[in-house]
């Protein structure tokens, strides 16, 4: 009786294990100097304001880098339902506003640049910050964001999170 307990306990760790055996990592993606300047330049000469360059599915997400150049200011402004973004401002300058709310929100979806279901609409209230070549900035799902000035044009690397759909 004791051989049969030790059998079905060892055949239960077995299966247990094998449920959370480690899985082989993920590869690495790599984006070069070259390869972000090269699409600054084809966004700047088709006018494109945002170029995705490498997304990727990670564990807990998708994880994905854009390239935007902006030569005006915004309209309106814009909410990301499920995806955060951090902007790294390559040149140019700018007055970004963060928070507040959005009037009349629309829906938008913009999972063709990876940054999925969103809201555009009339920026109301938020924070404003002034900036310039090699500011970061995090935006968290969910907040509003656009740029009210542009003292000349400005491009900047977006690094977009979307979190699994559970």
């Amino acid at each position: 009786m004791l051989t049969l307990a030790a059998a079905a306990l060892s055949m239960s760790l077995d299966l247990l294990s094998a449920d959370q055996a480690p899985q082989a990592p993920l590869p690495a993606v790599f984006i070069s100097k070259e390869e972000h300047e090269g699409v600054l330049k084809e966004s700047i000469a088709k006018n494109a304001v945002d170029t995705p360059i490498k997304a990727t599915d990670i564990p807990g997400g998708k994880t994905a880098v854009a390239m935007l150049y902006r030569s005006k200011a915004e309209a309106s402004a814009l909410i990301h339902n499920d995806v955060t973004e951090t902007y790294y401002i390559l040149s140019g300058s700018g007055t970004i506003v963060t928070g507040g709310s959005l009037g009349t929100p629309k829906p938008t979806d913009l999972t063709r640049v990876n940054a999925g279901m969103s809201q555009t609409g009339t920026r109301i209230g938020g924070a404003s910050k002034k900036v310039k070549p090699g500011d970061i900035i995090i935006i968290p799902a969910g907040t509003p964001h656009s740029f009210s000035e542009l003292d000349a044009p400005i491009s900047y690397l977006v690094y977009r999170f979307e979190p699994s759909k559970k």
